[in-house]
């Protein structure tokens, strides 16, 4: 008998969902709860380096994956003017081929809440933890519903609670399990940077990542489909102002004037009626044990990265597949839960601080020791350590 029998996962994204999966195919009990309502918006899409799609194969889920998506290889440079100047091969390998497959993020969500809900899970939207009471047998855990960001939740008056062995938050960088387990120690900090994405028609020569630089301004073009694209612009924002969606497209297109060619020619195209997310770059790094008794936290709850490697939610999923293998594989919790930090700290951490040091030194901002010594590495150096080295 592994470690746990019957585990509460709050945060219905990536590692979530991965983590739900793995757990109800190895006969675990499972129940998800997601703040965000059913139809909330998922995001645009993202990179599944090789990495992650060898976590997905745990689950089953690859495949799907892969005809969904967008596989690729190389990571290619352009000019500002959009003319490919570099291209920078996938490196070397435990993982195999393809080395990256860009997804959209709903289908991606989809893939994975069907893999959980095949596996046992249930699955709640538009709920949140209320509260949490810990003893030696298990966790004890209300519930309450979701009313949205700026407004508290409502209590599920006479519902009871429920009873499980642990409590794993995957709930972002603003984590509720990571405030209950360390207070106020870790919160949010602002990198300076915003990630505006923007979805557009996929030129049909773009068969890769292409990214630019135009100063401190990055533009990343990722095909996610045979018809379609996004551009990822990440900018400086000082202050971390607060804007007018409906101002959205007019600050993106500001924001890429330094662009010409190509890639003015599509700044030029996004029209003011365009779709376009905004999320401030912020980042917390738990460098102590993500975990304490029965409650544990993972994925962006324990070590955002900046978007720089494309390795955010590879590492959720990776996160998520090597716990659901450690609670397997002991029948102590505790030894299982120091065991799984232990074998995902080091890796965990390089991706969120090589990110951030990739981001500073892309927007001109004065480096660290470490962040020196780090990107010593470059871009190539960091995905060879990935790609070699075992989740």
């Amino acid at each position: 008998m592994g470690a746990a029998g019957r585990v509460l996962v709050q945060g219905g994204g990536v590692g979530g969902l991965s983590l739900a999966a793995a757990l109800g195919q190895r006969g675990v009990e499972v129940d998800v709860v997601e703040a965000a309502g059913s139809d909330a918006v998922l995001g645009v899409g993202l990179n599944q380096p090789n990495n992650a799609l060898a976590a997905l194969q745990e689950i089953g889920v690859r495949e799907q994956c892969l005809a969904v998506g967008f596989p690729f290889e190389p990571l290619v440079v352009w000019s500002p003017a959009g003319a490919q100047v570099a291209a920078i091969p996938p490196p070397a390998g435990r993982y195999g081929t393809p080395s990256n497959n860009a997804i959209s993020r709903p289908a991606y969500n989809a893939i994975l809440r069907d893999a959980a809900e095949k596996a046992g899970a249930r699955i709640r939207t538009g709920a949140t933890i209320w509260e949490m009471t810990e003893d030696a047998d298990g966790v004890e855990v209300e519930l309450a519903t979701w009313t949205g960001k700026h407004t508290p939740p409502v209590r599920d008056a006479g519902s009871g609670s429920d009873r499980y062995d642990l409590v794993g938050g995957f709930d972002g960088v603003r984590s509720k399990v990571r405030e209950h387990l360390f207070g106020d120690r870790y919160t949010p900090e602002f990198t300076g940077s915003a990630n505006w994405r923007i979805t557009l028609p996929r030129p049909a020569d773009l068969t890769s990542i292409a990214f630019a630089l135009a100063g401190p301004v990055k533009a990343v073009l990722t095909p996610i489909s045979a018809e379609q694209m996004y551009i990822a612009l990440v900018t400086p924002e000082p202050g971390n102002p607060r804007h007018d969606p409906d101002d959205f497209p007019r600050l993106v297109r500001d924001r890429m004037a330094g662009f010409s060619g190509r890639l003015g020619e599509l700044r030029d195209s996004i029209r003011d009626d365009a779709s376009i997310n905004y999320t401030p770059l912020e980042q917390v790094v738990v460098r102590e044990p993500w975990f304490r008794g029965r409650i544990a936290i993972a994925g962006d709850a324990a070590h955002t990265s900046t978007p720089h490697l494309a390795q955010g939610a590879a590492m959720a999923v990776e996160d998520a597949v090597t716990l659901a293998a450690a609670l397997d594989e002991h029948s102590s919790l505790s030894q299982a839960l120091d065991a799984w930090y232990r074998r995902r700290r080091d890796r965990a951490l390089f991706v969120a601080d090589m990110s951030l040091a990739l981001l500073k030194q892309e927007s001109g901002k004065d480096l660290t020791e470490r962040e020196a010594e780090l990107l010593q590495l470059g871009i190539p150096g960091a995905q060879a350590r990935l790609a070699q080295e075992a989740y």
